[in-house]
């Protein structure tokens, strides 16, 4: 997980969005005549207020939206084959509900968050090309309490500018990819759930000409579930342009566990991310658990403990996150988080919560939240 709309004449103005705003027409209006095709349209949208208690030294109030949530539209496909065989297609695209504009997920366009084509079968599996989630999310994200205690702020960054992720606003947000970072021009396979058992694997091209390695990416994961256990597992390792000419990167790995005991729900999430070029390195260990009070009524807390080695100055950060969530209807969530964060270190850190726009003053930051989260 991973996460940020205009007036009408702003959209207007831009094609890409006037473009979005045709095809969302025309496949509303095609929809009764292609009833068979199952083209579904869904989507989220979450906004609310924050309050922080420290950016550079002073508190700040804000409107900020795609938190609990990602603002998403998505058009889903699938076409029967027979035989329990299928094609499908997935476009997802992230936006901004408070100025209406996309969201530069991946490098921006229309449908950076996701976009794949490919063929599904009950016996030999989903096989996918295009724009695609890698199995840090896949095969780990249940295992994260962040998704349904804190949502984004929930998430991973902190004191790690050094960690040095090409493109990343701090150098270190999101660093184990398990708010959402999909990997661009990728062939993807999952297995079918074979006596609780699945996994897959990804592959990206690089596009180099005459190096298949240079700016690549992997990734592979594997799960199983019986009863109230779940356990998983997954390796991303993803290279950059920007780091030794392409043939280095940031790798990432993890494990997690969920144990149900009726209403209650407990979490273990274990990450490591290593920039391949400079050596530095995050650890993180997470614990969280929820309980679901009544059917519309649940919350929950989970404390991390991420850690840098010696590159990062040793600089390491505690965040407790709590929250609580109230269905309104089946589709529409009210809800309330607190995050806290503490950092220490060799070298003066600042505490930085995930989204968060500027660091703290110091060694600490707090925010809390209150918001409202309608999918469709």
């Amino acid at each position: 997980m991973a996460c940020a709309g205009g007036r009408i004449e702003r959209a207007a103005a831009s094609p890409r969005l006037a473009w979005l705003a045709l095809c969302c027409i025309g496949v509303v209006c095609s929809l009764p005549a292609r009833a068979a095709s199952g083209v579904t349209l869904w989507g989220a949208v979450d906004a609310g207020v924050t309050y922080v208690n420290n950016q550079v030294g002073g508190h700040s109030y804000a409107m900020d939206n795609g938190i609990a949530m990602p603002n998403l539209f998505g058009m889903r496909g699938v076409e029967e084959l027979g035989g329990g065989n299928r094609a499908v297609f997935e476009l997802i695209d992230q936006f901004n509900l408070g100025t209406g504009t996309t969201f530069p997920t991946n490098g921006g366009g229309i449908f950076g968050r996701n976009a794949y084509v490919g063929l599904q079968s009950d016996r030999y599996g989903k096989l996918t090309f295009g724009e695609q989630y890698d199995f840090m999310i896949d095969s780990l994200l249940r295992f994260d309490n962040s998704i349904s205690i804190a949502g984004l702020y929930g998430f991973r960054q902190g004191p790690f500018a050094g960690l040095g992720i090409p493109g990343n606003v701090s150098g270190s947000a999101n660093f184990d990819r398990m708010s959402g970072t999909a990997i661009s021009n990728s062939v993807k396979y999952v297995t079918p759930t074979v006596a609780g058992f699945s996994g897959g694997a990804l592959y990206s091209f690089g596009g180099v000409p005459g190096s298949l390695a240079r700016g690549d990416g992997n990734s592979v994961g594997l799960n199983y579930a019986a009863g109230p256990l779940a356990v998983g597992a997954a390796y991303t390792y993803q290279r950059y342009a920007a780091l030794d000419r392409g043939y280095a990167g940031i790798r990432n790995f993890g494990a997690g566990v969920d144990y149900k005991l009726e209403r209650l729900a407990i979490d273990f999430l274990y990450t490591n991310t290593r920039n391949t070029a400079n050596g530095a390195a995050i650890n993180v260990l997470q614990v969280g658990a929820r309980y679901q009070l009544t059917p519309a009524f649940s919350f929950g807390g989970a404390y991390q403990l991420m850690k840098g080695n010696a590159t990062l100055a040793e600089d390491q950060a505690h965040q407790l996150s709590a929250g609580a969530r109230y269905a309104l209807s089946k589709s529409t969530v009210a809800y309330l988080e607190v995050v806290y964060q503490k950092v220490s270190g060799d070298d003066d850190p600042k505490a930085w919560i995930m989204a968060v726009p500027k660091a703290s003053g110091n060694d600490r930051q707090l925010l809390t939240r209150i918001g409202i989260l309608h999918r469709f």
